[in-house]
């Protein structure tokens, strides 16, 4: 839950007395103070600055300040908060294309880092106009990035009609997934384990290669390049049926 609301902007002691409050109900900053083992001066600052943003409340009952909390309040500060970033960005992007130098060029080759930014690269393979050639090692893919995302993934892949050709090690996952090809548009042609192991990921697409590895770091490498992506789709072509796996054994 703290993560959740760290990606939605806060930091680790707002966190911390929001859910204090959210699990005590309405109480006085002294009281959230003792259960956070933080100064009280420290928690009204920090429930002011969360009653700016609209996810806190406050009311008077006497000389004291009570603080309460609702996580309706904070689902339609967010949601105030996003139509106004809208409106916003829809001015900001044309005046930033007018700055921008006609002489720049977007780069060619470009890395990303760590499981989210893997999953932004892999994403990239949904904008696809072709089918994917790809020499997949899946197992890491579902580790590393869950069931939940790649399940999404796969759907979406599909409702954009992307064919997937992958050649993958014969293992109990690929076997598991090879039964559901026709359903997931692709189709898995495994290759002996005894020739060896795919610890990354190679996707091949338009002109377009995503090398993506998770096997310890977390990393993706994204060219676009029409001799380096012709040369791996070659390759992947030259492999293609010829995977060292009988056909009677594919599945």
């Amino acid at each position: 839950m703290k993560n959740l609301l760290q990606k939605l902007g806060f930091n680790s002691k707002e966190i911390n007395v929001y859910l204090a409050l959210l699990e005590f109900g309405t109480q006085p900053a002294s009281v959230i103070a003792r259960k956070t083992n933080y100064p009280k001066s420290t928690v009204l600052f920090l429930f002011n600055n969360l009653i700016k943003q609209g996810y806190v409340r406050k009311s008077n009952k006497g000389r004291t300040q009570y603080f309460y909390v609702d996580p309706e309040d904070l689902k339609k500060a967010k949601e105030q908060e996003l139509h106004e970033q809208q409106k916003i960005l829809k001015k900001t992007i044309p005046l930033l294309k007018e700055f921008k130098t006609p002489f720049s060029s977007e780069p060619k080759v470009t890395f990303y880092e760590g499981i989210d930014g893997c999953k932004k690269a892999y994403l990239k393979l949904l904008e696809s106009k072709t089918e994917i050639l790809e020499f997949g090692a899946h197992s890491d893919l579902v580790s590393k990035f869950g069931e939940e995302f790649m399940s999404e993934f796969i759907n979406l892949r599909v409702k954009n009609k992307i064919y997937l050709k992958a050649i993958s090690k014969k293992d109990k996952i690929h076997k598991k997934l090879s039964k559901f090809d026709k359903k997931h548009l692709r189709k898995i042609q495994f290759y002996d384990p005894k020739k060896g192991n795919l610890y990354s990921s190679i996707a091949i697409f338009e002109n377009k290669v995503l090398l993506l590895n998770l096997y310890r770091d977390a990393f993706a490498i994204f060219i676009e390049n029409d001799e380096v992506a012709e040369t791996l789709k070659t390759i992947h072509k030259m492999q293609w049926g010829k995977t060292g796996v009988p056909a009677e054994a594919q599945v």
